[in-house]
């Protein structure tokens, strides 16, 4: 099957299923989430069959919706810890201003928002979030901090560490740097539909560009009411939020063993699922392996760092059984 073939049959899929079950879903988001996934060969073509059943079995299950509400909870708890947060990536020396760090942040959240929904939903379970003010170790390691099952009466703490870990649409990595790894007994990945201007977006939402910033250029003479309701319009407008937990992976395993998947091109090895530790160097183990002349992973091509646990979007666990076995009659 041809990549155009593959790309009209996601794009009917889409049409015609996805959105019609959640009609305000965004088209690139539903189709970045099945797209990606085709990408890393969670299912193996885009014949309706397999669609289906990634959709049905997958997705569909574990899908959540965020709304206004909930993104202010998300902003105003990311705001509480801003200035706890390192202004570099984790590994690089790249700066992120605060601006930045506050939107990453806030999508965090929002996947932990995500899983908190859909625990409620799907299993009568409710968790509290590890939000509170404290040292921002405690914020990598255990982001559920108290749960109530349906048959009890008051919340208790969680018998497992779980880290909640999210990625945008188009992602397709659970990436957990440094030795985080063995701080929890359980991660989890939340897809989640927002693009780089989500901040931007809820600002609009809040007339603080109407009402504040634009309104304050033309008192100042800066630009003219036309030019001011341009810019308005050119700034995407707030939706609610989309997302799915892909999946998760529990810690109780060799933490140094890894096992890899992809795809051999005429001269090189493209990864489509890697599960386990990763170093720099066990990219030459492949590259032998495999005869290649370069080795990149689908969706990213490198990681930045070495020292990282790394867990592709076929690798997590997902079922019924898996969600029962590794997180709701565990916690």
């Amino acid at each position: 099957m041809t990549q155009a073939q593959d790309e009209r049959n996601i794009h009917g899929f889409v049409v015609n299923k996805i959105l019609k079950d959640f009609v305000d879903m965004d088209m690139l988001v539903a189709t970045q989430f099945i797209s990606k996934a085709y990408e890393v060969r969670v299912f193996s073509n885009t014949l309706d069959e397999s669609l289906s059943d990634w959709y049905e079995n997958k997705f569909k299950p574990n899908v959540f919706l965020l709304d206004e509400d909930e993104y202010t909870e998300a902003s105003i708890q990311a705001l509480k810890i801003q200035f706890l947060i390192a202004g570099t990536d984790f590994g690089t020396s790249r700066q992120r201003d605060m601006g930045q760090k506050w939107s990453d942040t806030i999508r965090g959240y929002l996947g932990e928002l995500g899983l908190k929904q859909l625990l409620h939903n799907r299993f009568n379970i409710d968790i509290g979030l590890g939000h509170e003010p404290g040292a921002l170790e405690e914020y990598l390691d255990l982001d559920i901090r108290k749960v109530r099952k349906g048959n009890e009466f008051e919340y208790r703490n969680p018998l497992i560490n779980v880290s909640i870990k999210t990625t945008k649409s188009n992602g397709v990595w659970l990436d957990i740097p440094g030795d985080q790894f063995s701080h929890s007994d359980l991660y989890v990945l939340a897809l989640i539909g927002v693009d780089v201007n989500h901040l931007f977006s809820f600002f609009k939402h809040l007339s603080v560009f109407k009402d504040k910033v634009l309104k304050k250029g033309v008192d100042n003479h800066c630009i003219n009411q036309l030019e001011a309701d341009e810019i308005y319009d050119k700034v995407p407008s707030f939706r609610k939020i989309y997302g799915y937990i892909a999946g998760l992976v529990s810690s109780d395993k060799n933490i140094n063993d890894y096992t890899y998947e992809g795809i051999m091109g005429r001269t090189n090895f493209t990864i489509t699922n890697w599960s386990g530790k990763y170093e720099e160097e066990y990219l030459e183990v492949v590259k032998r392996d495999k005869g290649a002349r370069s080795v990149k992973f689908a969706g990213i091509g490198t990681f930045t760092q070495s020292n990282r646990h790394i867990f592709g979007l076929a690798g997590l666990k997902n079922s019924d059984k898996d969600w029962l076995n590794l997180l709701v009659d565990k916690i």
